[in-house]
């Protein structure tokens, strides 16, 4: 690899994460990366979060504490303002392994300037708890993308060329707005699984991506139009018009498995009626995808 390290432009965006904000930013900060240029995007948070970007304020780029159009949105106004080579965004209540940027920065060794994305593994632990997982995603296939978000947010890394390629994320978005765009730039540039661990996510009580609002299923069903097959589709529909059944059996599955009875699952699905049977012409994997993903991470 060449002396000359490429840029990395790293964002984090936020709002009221002060419990977590000062991690992030140490995370970033503390790859020890040469050429790193780091923007902090915070939506005008009153819980002390300004203050905390201050003390680092000297190793910052930029940053901005003032009401914005969202977190799409936020992100957006800092890639106007990179100029790094390598982009990515790190979210206020997830952080970065050690290593992760130099590692970033071999793996695009030489194709910086070609339109391309990689993605690696990622730790996953709960902030109350005393379990945490690594998370591996699969290997890139566009059909997949289409069906489920497995591209880990961030832990994905791509080129300028790719951002230019595929546009800014869709900031009507509150939820979807990463895997959108994935999907987006999947269709204009080479995708590559990586087996770095290279970043860590955290799931807390105010976590967003693990909420199950409507508004978050909806917003799943629309992305899933733009990009998904039919078949894939109707899949969504499906376990849509199935979601009522299907948080009363979960809810069941987890009463019966607190309560140590054995075959928990299979006992609430039995319990549900309106799941007994399986609909003509979606696919069961597929289905079974959806409604993961309706379910939250």
């Amino acid at each position: 690899m060449s002396e000359v390290l490429p840029r990395i432009t790293v964002v984090t965006p936020s709002f009221n994460q002060a419990q977590f904000l000062e991690t992030t930013i140490l995370s970033v900060l503390g790859q020890c990366y040469p050429n790193l240029e780091y923007i902090v995007m915070d939506g005008g948070s009153t819980d002390g979060s300004a203050e905390i970007i201050r003390r680092h304020e000297a190793q910052l780029a930029h940053w901005i504490s003032a009401p914005d159009g969202g977190q799409a949105a936020a992100i957006n106004a800092a890639f106007t303002r990179a100029t790094g080579d390598i982009l990515c965004w790190v979210n206020s209540d997830d952080f970065l392994l050690p290593g992760a940027l130099h590692k970033i920065a071999r793996h695009f060794a030489g194709r910086i300037h070609e339109p391309r994305l990689a993605y690696g593994a990622c730790l996953f632990f709960h902030e109350r708890g005393s379990r945490a997982k690594v998370v591996r995603p699969p290997e890139h296939d566009r059909a997949r993308l289409a069906l489920t978000a497995y591209i880990i947010q961030p832990s994905a890394f791509w080129t300028r060329s790719l951002w230019e390629k595929a546009g800014p994320l869709d900031a009507q978005l509150a939820y979807g707005f990463d895997w959108d765009w994935f999907n987006r730039a999947a269709a204009l540039g080479t995708f590559e699984c990586s087996p770095e661990l290279l970043s860590a996510y955290r799931f807390h009580e105010g976590h967003k991506s693990g909420g199950n609002s409507a508004r978050r299923r909806e917003e799943i069903l629309l992305v899933a139009r733009r990009h998904a097959s039919p078949a894939q589709v109707a899949a969504y529909e499906t376990a849509l018009a199935r979601w009522p059944a299907t948080e009363r059996r979960d809810t069941l599955t987890r009463r019966l498995r607190a309560a140590r009875v054995p075959g928990a699952h299979t006992l609430a699905k039995l319990a549900t009626p309106t799941l007994w049977s399986h609909p003509p012409g979606v696919n069961p994997d597929d289905l079974a995808a959806c409604e993961h993903m309706l379910r939250g991470v």
